[in-house]
């Protein structure tokens, strides 16, 4: 038994948009990946995948390290930093408080997720994902790195 985000299809991106093999933009509807480079040196960043509310979208880490400053801490995946590093890093430039230094977060719409290595999230509301290192825009001069991830989407 095959579930929607076993069946993949990856997708090529035309103009920011993602699109099932032999589909049109409007029929895309069943599921569909894609692999997207995040840097530790931008804010959030455009994944370019739209979803409605109830489509579960799975975000896993495949490749790729970063720092929140790489003068003085090391890289790391998108988990982030480990607790014991993570409490010797200045405090006030978190976005998500309960969570890392250098752990992905993802947003859709307002709506904050903890994504780390792997997350599944299931959208609560429509609109674009968008990605980014938990870290605050202010304190991204001294980041280094991207980190690239695998996005699937399926609506159910």
């Amino acid at each position: 038994m095959r579930s929607k985000l076993t069946t993949l299809f990856l997708a090529t991106l035309t103009a920011g948009s993602c699109v099932l093999a032999g589909a049109s933009p409007a029929s895309a509807t069943s599921s569909y990946g894609k692999s997207k480079w995040i840097n530790s040196e931008s804010g959030w960043q455009h994944a370019g995948v739209y979803v409605e509310p109830g489509d579960m979208v799975r975000i896993h880490y495949v490749t790729g390290r970063w720092t929140v400053d790489y003068r003085k801490f090391p890289y790391v995946s998108s988990a982030g930093y480990a607790r014991h590093i993570d409490r010797r890093i200045y405090q006030g430039c978190k976005i998500l408080n309960r969570h890392p230094y250098g752990s992905m977060i993802a947003k859709i719409n307002g709506a904050h997720y903890k994504v780390g290595r792997s997350a599944l999230i299931q959208a609560r509301q429509a609109g674009f994902l968008e990605l980014r290192v938990n870290d605050a825009d202010g304190c991204l001069r001294d980041n280094d790195g991207s980190v690239r991830v695998k996005i699937t989407v399926a609506d159910y």
